[in-house]
């Protein structure tokens, strides 16, 4: 028995989700009725809240037959189809029944007489259906109507309904922003399966993100009821449970999935999406190997638009293969934009509705034999069939050949695949045969015989083209008559062709056909013949033209001058002068080139230089060129068109094309070089030619710096403008305030901003600083949680922040990015209260070990690396491989770094992923390589902590957060089979999926105090920096095991320096005596030498050996020559020290023996004026002054008889200086060493400080243990002794007479870091460098003074004119005692 209306009804209504039940009782409300029906009032339909009362309401209201029309109806408005059928499927089988219960039972028919009888039924129950809907309505039919017809009435109802049921009703038309496609939301923290269909878009985004091609499977599914229970209880009991398994009656099949297509999400999608969006998600899916949309129909109007402008950033890698006779050649084609290649098109196109093969499975085995799905088809899911969008569109998809035998074909040729029948899309039929190289025709021979289905053979006429070629594929003919047509017509049978033949046959006959069609067709070329179908493209947008023609004037005048001098003409403030800043700047704090100069004059010298720079860098900016100007107006922001990114999109395509052919030139040239000059080191080659290539490798890397240029280079120039107006108190200037706020809205926008210089390896903080200031003025001051991003180059990094966030660094291509750059994430509104931030920043770095042109100093990416950890809040430390090695070098150092800048307080994560290393399966397996991973960081990090003597530190995770359960994540390969056809490797895209997921989980669980404000992360920056410009040692090492091995050798050095120097100083003793005992008259330079020479010998021996046989001697390699010239260099210095001290007392003894003569005479002429007073009867009794004047009158007289004609002129040594230098070399890898020298007047007594001064045993303990008593008697015992035994070594020296060295501040290093050892040698403690700096800079202190008497004696001593000036009050006395003697007798 069938069941009733009554029963059917509710089934139906129950099938409906409570958000489609609601839009059902909308439209219920709405719909055009049938004369004399009224619509059911609002309260009732309010209380109808179950499918069962609505049904019952439906049919008291309408009665049983119309409420089947009006309910057929309302699911056709909603987008139920399905359940439509459904009803017209009822409606026949009991028209059937009656028809059959009215009857006699007569003769069963045959299946192929019944079915005609039911298909006229089907006709009439639908001719009923639709002969009961209003004649005034919208769905006006003047005859009755087909299904089909009423589905095209209703084609933009239904794609509203598509787009209402996708949640995009807010995006449409083109108003998704990639903003918005890039957006932190639930989605991206939990699993990205969909919960409704209101999810599907997010999740498809969010799978295109992470390069997941199974996005084409993403499907909300949401099943019927099964129907079985509409079929009457009294039906059911008449079978039995046996007959009722075995047996399937009419309603009991399968209900039918209804689900949304993905193709139309895809393309729902599209259509809501802004031309940044589009070109983004065409980019994301060109990568994973997919079609392309190339002619859009407009879902709601007829109109066709080409995408070009999306299209215009698709990038395609292919070789080809060129036969010259026997030779073969393959040209590379490196990452070319497509629309710009000339390439054949290749056009497949389906004639007739009765074809069954589908293009799109041909295309697929053409493009790679089956092994990905490029093109979507009907049987990529079973059910999947009903596509709302895809009809009309035209898809493009490219195969790039990889140079290889099985290659199908030898060029890069473009495939396009028509959707639907060609002769309802005529137009798109029309503009594909024309621009293509080959057209291929699928249709059904019998569509074209004498089947009942004719086919229009007025479009077949449109492809007759005697000079096209033509293709036509027959799916029910297995084999074709030959017949004579032209040479560029041919026909294929198809039927029972397997895939492989099929594919071979195509591939043949295309291939002789491109070898004599015309030549090929790029897109941009199309676009033309687009205008001319009157075709919307979308570059002819006015807001778009506006922006091309800017960037077209801005390459105009870079196109004046030569390319390797636009920066120096056209862009001056980021060049030598910004450079010669930075220099300056870190100098100030570093002092390595302080010279015999002191502290404040050195770093007064040092703010002025500075200044000078910024004054001509500000009066190039009052007479800014050209070009920068252009710049600047053209970056003036646009909220409604946003034409500045436009034109910063263009103007990086033009600068490319620009400098693509010289840099291309110059890189090859370089390559070469560097191969030659690498070839002739390994020959060990003392040759010239090395230093001659060498030299050319220098110029030509300087060459390609200077001919790199893209919009950032620009955008730096902005930064130096502001710089340069900031320092210079111009801030009436209005670039001053528009250049920050430019920058703002670009980062905003989603444009990453520069951070750090990586040409000048710098940080322009007050730039930096106005630019944050900005951004937190157009957000507000919001939460940001940083991401840092550390890795080689060529790790894949680039690649994974592309997956994982839709970012893109580098607004150029064609060269690697430099430095550091940030971009800004916004968070989802109602998911900020739950991970705790308001945005995401994202701080990527240049890849690390990179090939750089210019050879960067070991240092500038120690620094970078240092910066790049210490500003994240979790940093993503990206290797290549299973291996740490390439890497933990500089992350040892990073590590060593934040040991000693403890004063920025910094508490960073870190997270490592390991490229092309897919997790072993075997779980202790994998957990052995973490663990192994584990030690190792463990290590390094003790190594640190051993060489900053810090006792705190006993694991990697007590300097940076690190978990080896869940902060290391291994990446499969990136592609699935060999480039360049291989789509991405599913597996990759679910660990980059599981990568974004657990950074969340991360920044969620973060602190929230260490969560910063825009505001607090600017000042951080400015603090890191600073930092780090002060820190003038760390950076220049390897890695720890370096920083170690150097320390020891240092201290080996310093004992062997002080061997030597203690022995000059025993020397310049001997000297010394040897010429105030007359033993010498003078001292041969020779002499000197020699003996000096012996002394510096057998020390260079003791240094080679210690290179020769140290366990670190591999690692000292590179610090040979540093400590031999250091060591020569001293040799030097003492020889010239002794010669000149002995020269000093030579010169000095010889007007000691003058002045015993002079002294002589001087008292005779004396005595004689007494005598001349006494004689001459004069009174004798003279005044003291009159005196005076007497005697400075004869001695004037006389001293110039005194004086040899000739004094040579010495400086006089500076004692506060040697003792800065002395202190800075020797304490150079104490932290903050600068400023403790340079306010060490203002510092307090030394004084012990156990906690800091004392370093306990690190053996294994947890937290470092107290000092015992006993311990702190032998400390301040040994500090005693250090002082007496310094004292007591000033005071012989500065009663020796032998006057000021140098090395006598060495001795008292030498005394402290004896007896400091000595005293803690067996002990479970020592004595800290910070302890060794303090009482050195007292010491030092005290002894100054002493040195500087020292000096000043042996001045007096030494200098005639000193020594007859000391003489001068002497005699005077003397002079004026035998006066008042005379006067006494007389």
């Amino acid at each position: 028995m069938e069941c009733s209306w009554e029963a059917f009804l509710p089934n139906i209504l129950e099938d409906l989700t409570e958000e489609e039940m609601g839009k059902f009782k909308y439209q219920l409300k709405n719909i055009a009725l049938a004369k004399d029906y009224s619509h059911i009032k609002r309260g009732t339909l309010q209380k109808a809240n179950t499918a069962a009362l609505l049904a019952e309401t439906l049919i008291q209201h309408y009665g049983e037959e119309y409420s089947k029309t009006v309910t057929h109806d309302v699911l056709i408005a909603i987008n139920q189809r399905n359940l439509a059928e459904m009803i017209i499927s009822k409606m026949v089988k009991s028209e059937a029944s009656m028809g059959k219960s009215g009857k006699k039972p007569i003769k069963r028919k045959q299946d192929h007489e019944t079915k005609p009888d039911e298909a006229k039924l089907s006709k009439k129950i639908q001719n009923l259906i639709f002969s009961m809907k209003p004649n005034g309505s919208t769905t006006h039919w003047a005859k009755p109507q087909t299904i089909n017809d009423t589905e095209e009435t209703n084609k933009n109802q239904c794609f509203d309904d598509l787009i209402q049921r996708l949640n995009l009703e807010c995006y449409y038309a083109k108003k998704m922003t990639k903003v918005n496609f890039l957006l932190i939301n639930k989605i991206s923290f939990l699993d990205i399966q969909p919960t409704a269909e209101r999810e599907l878009p997010y999740c498809f985004l969010e799978k295109l993100l992470a390069l997941d091609y199974n996005l084409r499977f993403l499907v909300y599914r949401k099943t019927i009821s099964n129907l079985s229970q509409a079929v009457t209880i009294e039906s059911e009991r008449n079978l039995s449970r046996f007959e009722g398994f075995f047996m399937i009656k009419e309603g009991h099949s399968a209900p039918i999935p209804t689900y949304i297509h993905p193709m139309d999400i895809q393309m729902a999608i599209f259509h809501c999406a802004d031309d940044f969006t589009r070109q983004f998600i065409l980019t994301k899916l060109s990568i994973c190997q997919f079609a392309l949309p190339f002619l859009v129909p407009n879902p709601h109007n007829s109109q066709v638009e080409v995408p070009l402008w999306s299209l215009g950033q698709i990038r395609k890698s292919w070789k080809e293969v060129k036969k010259l006779g026997w030779e073969t050649k393959i040209k590379n084609y490196d990452n070319q934009l497509i629309s710009s290649q000339p390439t054949h098109i290749v056009s497949f196109i389906r004639i007739g509705n009765f074809v069954s093969t589908s293009k799109s499975q041909i295309l697929n085995l053409l493009l790679s034999k089956g092994k990905h799905d490029h093109f979507f088809h009907d049987h990529f899911g079973k059910n999947n069939k009903n596509c709302l969008l895809m009809a009309g569109m035209v898809e493009i998809c490219w195969f790039c050949p990889g140079g290889r035998a099985e290659d199908r074909f030898e060029n890069c040729i473009a495939f396009t695949n028509l959707h639907g029948n060609a002769e309802i899309h005529e137009k798109q039929a029309k503009f594909l045969h024309e621009v293509s190289s080959v057209t291929v025709l699928l249709l059904s021979a019998s569509e074209n015989g004498s089947g009942s289905a004719k086919m229009n053979t007025s479009i077949l006429h449109k492809f007759w083209n005697p000079h096209k070629p033509l293709i036509c594929l027959f799916e029910n003919v297995e084999n074709i008559l030959d017949e004579k047509y032209a040479p560029n017509k041919v026909r294929i049978g198809i039927k029972n062709l397997n895939k492989v033949e099929l594919a071979d046959k195509i591939t043949a006959t295309l291939t002789q056909l491109l070898k004599e069609s015309a030549s090929p067709c790029s897109l941009n070329n199309c676009a033309n013949i687009a205008r001319k179908y009157e075709f919307i493209i979308d570059e002819n947008q006015r807001h778009l033209q506006e922006a091309g023609r800017k960037a077209d004037s801005i390459v105009d005048l870079l196109r004046k001058v030569k390319l390797s001098q636009i920066k120096e003409n056209l862009l001056p403030l980021q060049g030598q002068l910004w450079h010669d800043w930075c220099k300056k700047d870190q100098e100030f704090y570093q002092l390595r080139e302080k010279g015999n100069k002191n502290i404040e004059q050195y770093t007064n010298e040092i703010e002025k230089e500075k200044q000078n720079i910024r004054w001509e860098q500000y009066h190039k900016v009052v007479h800014l060129n050209g070009l920068m100007e252009s710049f600047i107006q053209s970056l003036q922001s646009h909220p409604e068109t946003h034409t500045e990114l436009y034109f910063l999109q263009r103007l990086s395509l033009l600068i490319e094309q620009l400098t693509k052919t010289d840099l291309e030139t110059l890189y090859q040239r370089h390559h070469f070089l560097l191969t030659q000059v690498q070839t002739e080191k390994l020959k060990q080659s003392k040759t010239g030619s090395i230093r001659l290539w060498e030299a050319d490798l220098e110029a030509i890397s300087r060459e390609i710096c200077d001919s790199t240029l893209a919009p950032e280079h620009l955008l730096r120039e902005l930064g130096q403008i502001y710089e340069a107006l900031e320092e210079t108190s111009s801030q009436t200037n209005p670039l001053y305030l528009s250049v920050p706020q430019i920058a703002a809205d670009l980062m905003v926008s989603g444009v990453p901003i520069e951070l750090m210089d990586g040409d000048a390896s710098y940080v322009p903080l007050k730039w930096v600083a106005a630019v944050f200031d900005k951004v937190s003025e157009k957000l507000g001051d919001k939460k940001i949680f940083v991401l840092s991003v550390l890795g080689l180059q060529n790790s894949g990094k680039s690649t994974l922040l592309h997956a994982m966030f839709g970012l893109q660094f580098s607004l150029g291509t064609r060269k690697y990015n430099q430095g550091a750059y940030m971009q800004l994430l916004k968070v989802e509104e109602i998911f900020r209260e739950e991970v705790g931030f308001d945005f995401l920043l994202v701080v990527d770095s240049e890849g690390l070990k990179a090939p750089q042109p210019m050879n960067k100093a070991q240092s500038k990416e120690n620094v970078l690396a240092t910066f790049i950890i210490a500003l994240g809040n979790l940093t993503l430390v990206n290797i290549w491989g299973p291996n740490l090695s390439e890497i933990q070098d500089v992350l040892q150092i990073a590590v060593h770094a934040f040991l000693r800048m403890k004063q920025l307080n910094t508490s960073p994560g870190c997270l490592f992923v390991h490229q092309n290393t897919e997790e072993t399966i075997d779980t202790n397996q994998s957990l052995a390589k973490r663990q192994q991973l584990q030690e190792k960081l463990d290590g390094m990090a003790l190594a640190a902590a051993r060489c900053e003597q810090c006792s705190d530190v006993h694991c990697f995770s007590d300097v940076i957060k690190f978990d080896i359960r869940t902060h290391i994540h291994y990446f499969a390969h990136l592609w699935e089979g060999n480039p360049p056809m291989a789509p991405p490797n599913p597996c990759y895209s679910h660990n980059v999926q599981q990568l974004k997921s657990r950074i969340l989980k991360f920044a969620k669980e973060e602190s929230r105090g260490s969560i910063l404000k825009i505001s607090e992360f600017k000042v951080l920056i400015w603090d890191l920096w600073k930092a780090l410009v002060k820190e003038n040692f760390i950076f220049r090492f390897k890695n720890t095991q370096e920083v170690v091995a150097v320390a020891k050798l240092e201290t080996a050095y310093n004992a062997w320096t002080w061997e030597l120097r203690n022995y000059v100083l025993d020397l310049q003793n001997k000297l010394i005596k040897q010429i105030w005992n007359e033993f010498a008259q003078e001292i041969p330079i020779n002499s000197v030498e020699c003996q000096v020479a012996r002394k510096y010998e057998a020390i260079k021996r003791e240094l080679e050996k210690y290179f020769r046989e140290d366990q670190d001697r591999d690692t000292l390699a590179p610090w040979r020559g540093k400590f031999e010239d250091d060591l020569k260099t001293l040799k030097k210095e003492l020889v010239v020290e002794t010669i000149k001290k002995c020269e000093d007392v030579i010169n000095g003894k010889k007007i000691q023996d003058l002045i015993k003569v002079q002294k002589v005479k001087i008292e005779h002429k004396l005595q004689e004026k007494i005598r001349d007073l006494s004689m001459s009867g004069k009174n004798t009794e003279l005044h003291e002054n009159e005196l005076r004047d007497m005697f400075h009158k004869i001695w004037s007289e006389n001293i110039s008889t005194v004086l040899p004609p000739l004094l040579p002129i010495a400086d006089d040594p500076n004692v506060d200086v040697d003792l800065e230098n002395i202190l800075l070399e020797h304490f150079k890898q104490h932290p903050h060493i600068v400023s403790k020298i340079r306010y060490r007047g203002t510092k307090k007594p030394f004084s012990i400080n156990y906690s800091k001064h004392v370093i306990t045993s690190q053996t294994s303990q947890i937290s470092a243990p107290s000092v015992e008593d006993f311990e702190k008697d032998i400390i301040m015992n040994t500090t005693a002794q250090i002082m007496k035994a310094v004292k007591e070594a000033i005071n012989i020296r500065e009663q020796s007479s032998q006057g000021y060295s140098s090395s006598h501040f060495h001795e008292i290093l030498q005394v402290i870091d004896t007896q400091a050892a000595a005293a803690t040698q067996g002990l479970a403690f020592v004595l800290s460098n910070r302890y060794k700096l303090e009482l050195a800079l007292e010491l030092f202190q005290e002894a100054a003074n002493s040195f500087k008497r020292m000096c000043a004696a042996f001045k007096r001593a030494n200098n005639p004119v000193l020594c007859l000036e000391g003489q001068k009050e002497e005699i005077f006395n003397d002079f004026k005692l035998s006066c008042q003697n005379c006067s006494n007798i007389h």
